[in-house]
């Protein structure tokens, strides 16, 4: 007989124990390992197949799932049609969840009268499933998670002390399903931080799926807290202007809309608060969506806000202007100057040049950076190897 904490000592774990333990608690980090668990939960038990459902909060739908030794054509069944017409489900419901019960011993479905149900002659039958384990090992306010377990005709049914070894797992699978949650809120959070990061290097703000800001990159909150127009009010960004705030709430829903449905070809958002000391002040909105895999809490997702405040002092390296695009002299002055002043006046002015000289100078630029117009050679220079930080 298998032992685990709390029933007696854990010296006494045999490597059996050890191995469905491990298993357990590592889905906190590997989502994938719930497939190992049931493997060898079947092994253990002497039972045909598992299964381990999510489903939503009422416990009749299925939204994800994990099986072992059922037929993909089978589960289909069972997740469309059978989830809710099994005989078991209705009593199951009105049980004490935090445990596995026997189908045999625990429900007033007699063997008999489930010989007699449509679910036991167009689906269990064909698969010889004749006898089972299952409750509710976790409930949470959007999901409930049930593990199921079944037995063929000559396996014979779960007795009371098999059920009873099953229980004993039971309050592991809960503590790792928890952990697991915060642990992937973690993850995905800085793993979001580190997309963001890698997208551009200016300065930027990450919301979460409440449209909160859970990270400010270094100089925001210097910035947020000196200006009078944009400002963070319960960890939310606002503009004191209300029609611009009413635009770029807006343009965040859409965002977050593109993050939770990964359609990001055309979701990045461009905003411009006009006049922002003495020049505009420019937003660029994009979703995040980081891929850390969760069983049970919905998939992370994100929308990131990058600050461009052209006034601005911003570094370039002269040298790594001349070894990366071969810039000239009199392009690398002028390349400074587009920089510092978005008037392309000034800029002619401040490096002592005609505007023809200027649109010549930055037609040439334009093909060393393969950049089409001032637009693209700002990011290519602002979030490029020639700033300095």
């Amino acid at each position: 007989m298998l032992f685990f904490p709390g029933s007696k000592s854990d010296h006494n774990l045999t490597p059996e124990a050890k191995g469905l333990i491990e298993s357990v608690y590592s889905t906190i980090i590997d989502p994938g390992a719930w497939q190992i668990f049931l493997q060898q939960l079947v092994g253990a038990t002497n039972s045909r197949s598992a299964r381990m459902l999510v489903m939503n909060s009422g416990a009749d739908l299925v939204t994800t799932s994990i099986k072992v030794n059922i037929d993909d054509k089978y589960h289909r069944q069972y997740v469309d049609h059978y989830v809710n017409s099994c005989p078991w489900r209705p009593e199951l419901s009105s049980m004490t969840p935090g445990r596995l019960y026997s189908t045999y011993l625990h429900f007033s479905c007699a063997q008999k009268d489930f010989y007699r149900t449509e679910f036991f002659n167009d689906w269990a039958r064909p698969q010889d499933i004749h006898h089972g384990m299952c409750g509710t090992v976790f409930c949470g306010s959007e999901h409930a998670v049930q593990l199921l377990i079944q037995r063929t005709r000559d396996q014979r049914y779960y007795t009371e002390e098999e059920t009873s070894f099953v229980n004993e797992l039971v309050p592991h699978i809960q503590n790792s399903l928890q952990i697991a949650g915060q642990v992937h809120e973690s993850r995905a959070q800085a793993e979001a931080i580190s997309i963001a990061a890698g997208l551009e290097t200016i300065p930027f703000l990450l919301l979460n799926r409440q449209l909160k800001a859970v990270y400010l990159s270094p100089g925001v909150e210097d910035f947020l807290k000196d200006n009078g127009v944009v400002r963070l009010t319960n960890d939310k960004l606002k503009i004191s202007d209300s029609v611009h705030n009413h635009t770029l709430n807006r343009l965040l829903q859409e965002c977050l809309r593109s993050a939770e449905s990964r359609n990001f070809n055309t979701a990045s958002k461009t905003f411009t608060i006009p006049g922002f000391e003495k020049s505009d002040l420019h937003l660029l909105i994009r979703p995040v969506h980081p891929d850390v895999p969760v069983l049970i809490s919905e998939p992370s997702v994100y929308v990131v806000i990058y600050l461009y405040d052209p006034t601005a002092r911003i570094n370039l390296s002269i040298e790594r202007l001349k070894s990366l695009y071969s810039l000239s002299e009199a392009e690398i002055r002028v390349t400074m100057a587009m920089v510092a002043t978005a008037d392309s006046g000034e800029a002619a002015r401040k490096c002592y040049i005609s505007m023809h000289t200027l649109r010549s100078h930055l037609k040439s630029i334009f093909s060393k950076t393969n950049t089409r117009n001032r637009t693209e050679l700002m990011k290519r220079l602002l979030t490029g190897p020639a700033r300095l930080h």
